[in-house]
């Protein structure tokens, strides 16, 4: 039996018209795709925090996925439109950062420019690319159409890198940032476990987020109180800063972006 298309849809659209819009044209070219909701509730032309989900979540989804990411504030402007076939699936969206990680990590890529075509919809609105070209690009590519008609290769070099800075690793201190903040509240840093570790060893640190220090380390969020401050390396595999049974992010009145820094604890 033939396989069904997986098509993903990340974008800053949030509820109302624009997603089913979206949707629409994606299934009117491929009624056959499944559609997939990463999510829809980036917060707006925040392409990195876009940008980290999309690293965590793609690689769950089998290969051949094509990924539709739309974050896209320079919408209209000469910012470039790309196609990027990275590690055996396709990555449909601006060039702005939003698909820097992806590239970054994979270890085969291939890159093209999307240009206007005989594909190109007759009515293209400036505001609004993510209906109007992506997703006519990706429903098209969902149907069998090969990535390269749609405009040249580019060098994936020359691409806009992502946008979130990496974290600075010194001797006795970590510095990262929020990322994302989920529907627990639970604040998600760019602190991968495994440099972690490394740098920390076998021995005790602290998370500092928002002016507030924070030390008690736990493995699963039962093994504190309720109301406890709690730093614990989540299902991303990066630190996780969180309250239990609470919202970390409205306990520390803090967002995506918000410094993050751990510290070596000396004398325990």
């Amino acid at each position: 039996m033939e396989k069904r298309p997986i098509v993903t849809l990340l974008t800053d659209f949030g509820e109302g018209s624009y997603v089913p819009s979206v949707k629409g044209v994606l299934l009117g070219l491929a009624p056959e795709a499944r559609l997939v909701d990463i999510s829809h509730d980036i917060e707006p032309g925040a392409a990195g925090c876009a940008g980290f989900l999309l690293s965590r979540t793609a690689p769950w989804f089998p290969p051949g996925t094509i990924h539709f990411v739309v974050v896209d504030p320079g919408v209209g402007t000469d910012r470039l439109g790309l196609i990027v076939e990275a590690d055996g699936s396709v990555y449909v969206g601006p060039d702005n950062g939003v698909l820097g990680l992806v590239i970054e990590r994979a270890e085969r890529v291939r890159a093209f420019r999307i240009e206007e075509g005989e594909w190109t919809p007759d009515r293209v609105c400036p505001t609004f690319h993510g209906r109007d070209i992506f997703a006519p690009v990706a429903g098209r590519i969902a149907r069998g159409e090969p990535i390269g008609q749609f405009g040249p290769p580019i060098d994936s070099s020359r691409l806009t890198p992502f946008p979130i800075r990496p974290p600075r690793r010194e001797e006795n201190r970590f510095l990262g940032e929020v990322v994302w903040v989920d529907r627990f509240g639970n604040l998600i840093t760019n602190l991968e476990r495994c440099a972690v570790e490394e740098w920390a060893g076998d021995g005790p640190f602290r998370a500092v987020v928002g002016g507030t220090s924070i030390d008690t380390r736990v493995h699963t969020f039962m093994e504190a109180d309720a109301g406890d401050l709690i730093v614990l390396h989540g299902s991303w595999e990066t630190v996780e800063i969180a309250v239990v049974t609470g919202n970390a992010a409205k306990r520390l009145g803090v967002a995506s972006g918000e410094p993050v820094r751990l510290e070596k604890i000396h004398g325990r």
